[in-house]
């Protein structure tokens, strides 16, 4: 079942953009020739506004709208192996509660430290109680360390599974929303998915937002257009599912996601049942040592002393 909802998750990572990432210089021409949606059809026209003039100018025939999806891809595939470390303020869903964590990525995992539960700070016994935490792993960061390699595993997954995205949809010029330009997707009858991730993702269904300029993911949102069976049911089964994710410039060419909205739900073996909730709001983003060790992460935590903020 674990395993199941790990395919979830990833997939629908994976569907956003089309995914995550940070930030590139944009393709354009030729580049996002080779790299466009096979099974993607030409639209009709893009409008007038100026993020459309913007694309219709850089090339003597309009793009269509998966080879637009190919560049924004193709963008994010690259900038993925830049891996700069963060600091950022997140406050997530835990269950029945809201939790406030400030977090900065080190080169031996990410490590946090809550700050509020439900909008309230917390307490001096609750305090005391992650301060313990977090000394603990100071002494034996062996849990940290097994969470980094299994992010790590998670990268390599996505990054194949976002290599697919192209060719997994057919892509259709939608206007433009807030001077960004609007696509939809749906399934490529054409593409036989080969993995359960794969799957998952042909599955879904909804729009994109892409910032025309710099060829980057904006906002997506998707819906599971299917049943998705695993072992024709007899494994599992995940009925119904929907993803949001919202990014924003944080920098010069730098994107970072700064909302989660996940919800899947299903079967698994002997009838258990499946939920996968992810709820995320990050803010406060800043840039930080790639080198950064857990002592100096738990330092800055504590104090505060912070790099400015990032700002396009």
């Amino acid at each position: 079942m674990e395993k199941t909802g790990q395919f979830v998750f990833l997939s629908l990572l994976a569907a956003g953009s089309l995914l995550l990432g940070k930030a590139s210089p944009a393709l354009s021409g030729d580049a996002a020739e080779e790299s466009g949606g096979r099974g993607s059809s030409r639209a009709a026209h893009w409008g007038a506004s100026p993020a459309t003039e913007l694309i219709a100018s850089s090339r003597p025939d309009t793009p269509t709208a998966g080879e637009l999806v190919g560049a924004v891809v193709a963008n994010e595939l690259m900038d993925r192996e830049k891996r700069r470390k963060w600091f950022s303020t997140i406050e997530k869903r835990a269950g029945k509660q809201t939790l406030t964590e400030v977090q900065i990525e080190t080169k031996d995992g990410p490590l946090y430290r809550l700050l509020a539960i439900d909008g309230t700070a917390l307490n001096p016994g609750q305090r005391q109680q992650d301060d313990a935490r977090i000394g603990r792993l100071m002494t034996d960061p062996r849990s940290l360390l097994k969470l980094k390699q299994a992010q790590e595993e998670d990268e390599l997954k996505l990054e194949k599974l976002m290599s697919l995205m192209p060719e997994a949809f057919v892509y259709d010029c939608d206007g433009v929303e807030e001077n960004l330009l609007r696509v939809k997707f749906s399934p490529n009858p054409k593409y036989s998915p080969p993995t359960y991730e794969a799957r998952v993702i042909h599955s879904l269904a909804g729009t994109i937002l892409i910032d025309s300029e710099q060829k980057r993911l904006a906002k997506v949102a998707g819906h599971l257009m299917d049943r998705v069976e695993f072992g024709y049911g007899l494994l599992g089964r995940i009925d119904s599912g929907t993803v949001e994710l919202g990014r924003v410039a944080v920098g010069p060419q730098e994107w970072k996601t700064t909302f989660i909205n996940i919800h899947f739900s299903g079967r698994a073996v002997i009838f258990k049942t499946i939920n996968k909730e992810q709820y995320e709001r990050r803010s406060d983003f800043r840039a930080v040592s790639s080198d950064l060790s857990l002592a100096d992460a738990k330092d800055l935590l504590v104090s505060r002393l912070l790099p400015p903020p990032q700002t396009p």
